[in-house]
Parts: C-alpha cells; sequence; structure tokens
C-alpha cells in the first residue's frame, strides 16, 4: 500500500530482471495473463526480460466464461501478446458453473488447466503476478479465520505443483507499481468488476487497509516472518517423516505410533497432515479440528479397526504402527483419466501414468484410467494374476489405477499386470515428496 501522497514509479526492468533471476527460471516459460492491471505488468515486464534473455515466453489466458465479456478480454489479452511478439494461448473452463464456492472451484480449475497446459507442451514454470498486496490481503483473511502459522505464511515464491514451479517474481512489489507500469505503457487494462464487488472477502478486506492505517508491505513482512517459522517447522516434520514412516509404491504409507507420540504435537500433527494429504492426492489440509481428533485417536492406541478422515483410510497394524491409504470409495469416485498411447496423465492427484500400446488393438478405443475396485480384483485372479501379499492392507488394493477399455482391463502396473501389447507404468508421486507443501492461493 502507497502512503498517502506518494507517487509509485513504474517496475524498471532491472528490478524485474533480479527479481526473476533470483526465483531461477528455466529455458521455457509459460506467463498466465487475465488482461488485468497486474497480469498485464507481469506480461509487460516477462517480455522485455525474455528478449535480453533468450527465453520462450508464452502467454496463457483462461476464459471462466463466467461474464459475457471474458472471451473478448481473452482476445484482447492475444492482441497485446501478437504485438509483444509472443504466442497466446486461451484455455477455456467448461466445468459446472452453479456449485457454491464458485471462486475456489474457479480457481483450481484456472490452475488445472495452466499447469495441464505446461505439462502437456513442456513448459517447466508458470509465471504468476501476486503481489506484495495480495500478500497482506492473505494474511488478514486468513488471519480473521483464526489460521495458525502456516496460514498466516507467507506466498512461496517458487512452489511446484503437478510437475511444474509456479514463479511469483512480483512479491515484493505493490499493487500501485504494477498499475503504473501499464499505464506508462498505454495500455487500458480489462476491467473486472469483480474487484469491486464487496461480496467476495478479499474485496473487503481490501478496503479495511485505509480504514486501518495498515501499510501492506508492513503485513507482508509479517508473513514472511511466519513463512520462517513453517519452513522451520516443516524440516523437522521432514525429518521425523524420512526416520518414522514408509511410503510406499502402491500409494501407502506406515508410521510408527510410538515415535509420533514422542514428538511434540505440532510436529505429530504435521506428520500426520503430510501422510494424508500425499495419501489422498489433496491440495490442501483439511479441518485441524478433525485432524486432532485424528491424532488423539493414534496415540491412545485407535483408531483400531480403522477410521476415514481426508479420503484416506487410518488403521492399525500390528501393535506399533498405522497404516494410511486411498478410501476405496473415494478413488471410485475420482475422474476418470484418458489416455493416448505414448502421453501421460496424473490420475486422482496420486498417480502419474504412461501407456505404450503396440498390439494389433492399439487405438481401437479409448483407454481410461479408473480405481480397480473389488470386481477389478476379482477380475485379476479370475485372470490368474497372483496379488502379492506383501504387507497392504486388501483394502488399499481397491484404489490402485487401472487402464481399461470398455470393461476390459488392460493393465494395473501396481500389480505388474499389462494384457498383450501394453506397457503401462503408473508412478505413485508421493514418493517424489511426501514432506508438508505450502499451500497456493
Amino acid at each position: 500500500m502507497t502512503q498517502a501522497g506518494a507517487f509509485p514509479g513504474a517496475i524498471t526492468p532491472f528490478e524485474f530482471a533480479r527479481a526473476i533471476v533470483r526465483l531461477d527460471p528455466g529455458p521455457r516459460l509459460a506467463a498466465a495473463v487475465s488482461g488485468g492491471p497486474d497480469s498485464l505488468a507481469l506480461l509487460l515486464l516477462t517480455a522485455e526480460w525474455a528478449k535480453a534473455a533468450g527465453r520462450d515466453v508464452a502467454v496463457l489466458t483462461v476464459d471462466h466464461q463466467l461474464r459475457p465479456e471474458a472471451a473478448a478480454e481473452a482476445r484482447y489479452v492475444g492482441d497485446i501478446a501478437a504485438r509483444l511478439g509472443m504466442p497466446h494461448q486461451i484455455l477455456v473452463w467448461t466445468g459446472d458453473k452453479s456449485v457454491s464456492g464458485i471462486s475456489a472451484a474457479a480457481r483450481e480449475a484456472r490452475y488445472g488447466l495452466l499447469l495441464g497446459w505446461c505439462r502437456t507442451h513442456g513448459y517447466g514454470d508458470l509465471l504468476v503476478a501476486h503481489h506484495q498486496d495480495d500478500q497482506a490481503e492473505t494474511f488478514l483473511m486468513r488471519l480473521a479465520r483464526g489460521s495458525g502459522v502456516d496460514g498466516l505464511a507467507a506466498m512461496a515464491p517458487v512452489h511446484e505443483r503437478e510437475g511444474v514451479r509456479i514463479l511469483r517474481p512480483l512479491l515484493d512489489f505493490p499493487r500501485a507499481r504494477l498499475a503504473r507500469t501499464v499505464e506508462e505503457a498505454g495500455i487500458e487494462p480489462v476491467d473486472d468488476p469483480s474487484n469491486r464487488d464487496a461480496h467476495y472477502e478479499r474485496v473487503r478486506v481490501r478496503g479495511l487497509f485505509g480504514q486501518l492505517g495498515i501499510e501492506a508491505s508492513d503485513l507482508a513482512a509479517t508473513a514472511s516472518r511466519m513463512a520462517r517459522a513453517r519452513a522451520a517447522l516443516e524440516r523437522q516434520t521432514e525429518e521425523f517423516l524420512d526416520r518414522h514412516s514408509t511410503l510406499r509404491a502402491e500409494g501407502v504409507a506406515f508410521l510408527e505410533v510410538p515415535a509420533l507420540a514422542g514428538m511434540p504435537e505440532e510436529i505429530g500433527l504435521r506428520a500426520l497432515s503430510s501422510l494424508l494429504r500425499t495419501i489422498s492426492g489433496a491440495r490442501y489440509p483439511g479441518r485441524l479440528d478433525s485432524l486432532e481428533r485424528l491424532y488423539d485417536m493414534v496415540i491412545r492406541g485407535d483408531p483400531g479397526q480403522g477410521v476415514t478422515l481426508g479420503g484416506c483410510q487410518i488403521a492399525r497394524r500390528g501393535a506399533d504402527a498405522i497404516a494410511l491409504w486411498r478410501e476405496p470409495a473415494a478413488a471410485l469416485a475420482a475422474a476418470e483419466l484418458t489416455l493416448r498411447p505414448g502421453a501421460s496423465g496424473l490420475w486422482d492427484g496420486r498417480f502419474e501414468l504412461v501407456l505404450r500400446e503396440t498390439g494389433a488393438d492399439a487405438g481401437e478405443g479409448p483407454v481410461v484410467v479408473s480405481a480397480l475396485g473389488e470386481e477389478g480384483l476379482a477380475d485379476m485372479r479370475a485372470l490368474g494374476v497372483v496379488i502379492p501379499e506383501n504387507g497392504l492392507p486388501r483394502m488399499a488394493l481397491r484404489s490402485l489405477p487401472a487402464l481399461r477399455r470398455g470393461k476390459l482391463i488392460l493393465a494395473v502396473p501396481s500389480l505388474g499386470y499389462a494384457a498383450p501389447g501394453i506397457e503401462a507404468d503408473a508412478r505413485f508421486i508421493g514418493l517424489k515428496d511426501p514432506a508438508v507443501r505450502p499451500d497456493v492461493p
């Protein structure tokens, strides 16, 4: 927030270059640009930097189809990108617009479209225009909800999500300087009336700064200090999980209960939350009160035959451990993934699938990935497939990914099964980084 009477200057190319170089950008980047002043500033600054640095940058605009003007606004961004010599792609969200919590649904859809395009086209980094005022507004919103360290911590400048790095080079710059950058370029930004609609929490919070005399820079600095605290807690949690938990390639985790009981409760809660998200493929942690109840049950010697939380099942394994696996009902309800030969895709937020098909039936119809289920297990036994008895909970096998053409199972990579002419891999992405991950706003 700029002090009264101050005149914000445009962001200089040198300032932006210094900010983005700190993020170690790769050779191919995509920039998410809606047409508002924030993202247009990102576009203008990135275009100049990319020419000097010799980087390949694609411009992506998501049309949520929530307003009649959105399509024309997306084309407008394309015109600006063309003048700057940058390729532009419009991504359209065709999902259900009648759902409650439309803002959150649109945000998740936006990231899904952007990250999916980046993966498909080989772009490793996605630039977004979050800035200092966004940090401050997010801090106040989460403070009002009683958030702890994680919720109050700043957005990370670099964050990996679904195999793509999200880069935020503008976090140290206030909104006013971004707007000035666009103004000096002689470009008229898109006017989105939702940015003035008091029905939205962020708009209401934005109006509090002037009333309370709060500087966005001060709140952003506090958020950065909370991020330091979060990083220390995350590191301790990672070290604990490395020593006392096991993640299996089938998407099952085992955790030593005596070790959990011997840690500070904050670390124990984080460890459980991390495993629940890793096993379920969820982006965000669940409710803290539910997690605290689960923690108490585990420490007391429950959950016995098992409980469910966050799309996972949790049950005792012997005297001193618990097992966590994807709840079969949640896996069966997961959206199906259609795979083309030679292509890869992410299913249920947990498994990255790759298909190679060389048989006579190759291309005879779509190959769909869905949960194996109890019927699928029965089909495997009927085919003579040996179901491994390697310490896995039997219920967990129902949640494994299966590749089907129609009702015919072509492959269950986690069980080592593939029909003739089929090669398929299923990599449980949780094995890559089971640590607690920062939220993406």
